[in-house]
C-alpha cells in the first residue's frame, strides 16, 4: 500500500530498546507498568513555531511499505501469559502511553542538558516485534508504536539528535528482523537502525557485504518459555565479525578490573544464542579498532543495543559500550576522562515506556 509519513520534528528524524537481559535473559523489565506520567520533568522543548516549515515538518517521498504477509487471514490468534500468539510467533503486547513518550524524551533531554555544548548526542528507540509485522487486523490490541514514537521526537529539546529506526524497518518488514520465539531483534534489524544512525552522524557505514557472516542454529528464546509453547516456529541468530581484529576489553560497574574481553561471543548457542552479541549484558566493555574513523563514541543501551554496538565498533576507533542499567559512574565525568564527544542511547520502545528504566537512566548523572 501507499502512505505517506509527515513527522514532525524538533531537531531531527524519529529516534526509536529490551531492558532484559541477553543471554540467560529475563523479561523483568517487560513486565514493569508502563505508568503515565502526567506530569513529566521539565525542560526546555524547542518550539514548532521557530522552525520554518521546512525544518520542521519533513514529507517523506511517498514509498510503498510491504504487506504483511498473512497466509492465515482467519486464524484469530491467542493470548498466552500475557504474550500474544500468531501462527505460531509470539508478540509482546505493548501499552506505551503519551505520558511515558514525554517522560523518556525529557529524561534524554534532561541529560543532553547536563552532559552540555560540547557533547553531541543522538537518541534511537527501536520498535518492538508487535509494532512492525504484527498484521493490521489486530492493532487494537496494544498501543500504536508509531504514535508513540513519533511524541517521543516532539517532545524532544531540539539539542538531541534523533535516528529514524522505525522508518527503516517498516520498509524492510518482511525480513527477518525479530526472532519468533523472543523478545529481541536480529542483527539484520540492528544493521538497518545503524545506517540510519551513520546518515545523521555523516559518517560511512560498514558494508554487510565486507563482513563475515556466521549463524547459530536451533535458537529458542524467553517467549517459548514465557508461554509454555514448544511449537514456536524455530529462529536462528545470525551475527557478523569484521577482518579484522578489534580489541576489547571488559570493566566493572565502577570502570574497575579490567579483562580482555571479545565482542562476538561465536561459541554461544541454545537459550544463550542471544549472548553472541557483547557475551550478554555487561555494565562497561571498550572496544578499540585500528582501521576505525579516528573517532571515540560511547553506546548507553540496554539489551537490544547489544546487536547494534557492535557495527558501531565496526566503524569508530573507539567505542565505549555502557550498559546504564549496570553502570555506577558518573556520565558526564567518564566522557570527559576518555575524551569522548558523542554518544548515542538505544533503547527498545518497551523499555523506553517503562519508568524504572528512566530512573536509571536519570541516574547517570551524578553531580
Amino acid at each position: 500500500m501507499k502512505i505517506k509519513h509527515i513527522i514532525r520534528l524538533t531537531a531531527a528524524m524519529l529516534a526509536v530498546c529490551c531492558a532484559s537481559g541477553a543471554g540467560g535473559c529475563s523479561r523483568s523489565d517487560h513486565n514493569e507498568s508502563s505508568t503515565d506520567i502526567s506530569s513529566s520533568p521539565t525542560s526546555e522543548v524547542s518550539q514548532q513555531s521557530e522552525k520554518s516549515e521546512e525544518e520542521s515538518e519533513i514529507l517523506e517521498e511517498e514509498e510503498s511499505i510491504p504487506a504483511v504477509n498473512d497466509p492465515t487471514p482467519d486464524n484469530e490468534g491467542e493470548t498466552v501469559n500475557g504474550i500474544f500468539v500468531y501462527n505460531n510467533v509470539a508478540y509482546e503486547l505493548f501499552y506505551g502511553s503519551e505520558g511515558m513518550a514525554e517522560y523518556y524524551a525529557h529524561t534524554i533531554s534532561d541529560i543532553k542538558s547536563a552532559l552540555g555544548d560540547d557533547i553531541k548526542v543522538y537518541n534511537v528507540v527501536v520498535p518492538t516485534h508487535v509494532g512492525v509485522d504484527l498484521p493490521d487486523k489486530f492493532k487494537d490490541l496494544c498501543s500504536s508504536q508509531e504514535d508513540y514514537l513519533n511524541k517521543i521526537v516532539s517532545s524532544y529539546t531540539s539539542d538531541v539528535i534523533g535516528v529514524n529506526a522505525y522508518s527503516k524497518l517498516m520498509h524492510h518488514r518482511n525480513e527477518y528482523l525479530y526472532f519468533n520465539s523472543d523478545h529481541h531483534w536480529t542483527a539484520l534489524a540492528a544493521y538497518y537502525a545503524y545506517t540510519e544512525f551513520t546518515k545523521a552522524a555523516g559518517i560511512d557505514p560498514v558494508e554487510l557485504d565486507n563482513l563475515d557472516k556466521d549463524v547459530i542454529e536451533d535458537f529458542t528464546g524467553s517467549l517459548a518459555y514465557d508461554t509454555g509453547l514448544d511449537d514456536l516456529k524455530t529462529d536462528y541468530v545470525e551475527y557478523y565479525t569484521p577482518k579484522n581484529d578489534i580489541d576489547c576489553t571488559k570493566y566493572d560497574s565502577y570502570g574497575e578490573d579490567p579483562e580482555d574481553f571479545m565482542l562476538i561471543h561465536s561459541y554461544a548457542g541454545g537459550v544463550n544464542s542471544y549472548g553472541v552479541f557483547l557475551g550478554g549484558d555487561n555494565p562497561l566493555l571498550v572496544a578499540k579498532n585500528e582501521n576505525g574513523n579516528g573517532k571515540k563514541i560511547a553506546v548507553v543501551k540496554e539489551s537490544y543495543g547489544n546487536a547494534f554496538a557492535p557495527f558501531i565498533a565496526y566503524t569508530y576507533s573507539e567505542t565505549h559500550i555502557i550498559d546504564f542499567r549496570y553502570f555506577d559512574l558518573d556520565l558526564k565525568s567518564y566522557l570527559q576522562e576518555n575524551g569522548i564527544d558523542e554518544i548515542i542511547f538505544i533503547n527498545n520502545s518497551m523499555a523506553s515506556a517503562t519508568d524504572t528504566r528512566c530512573e536509571e537512566l536519570a541516574g547517570l548523572i551524578k553531580q
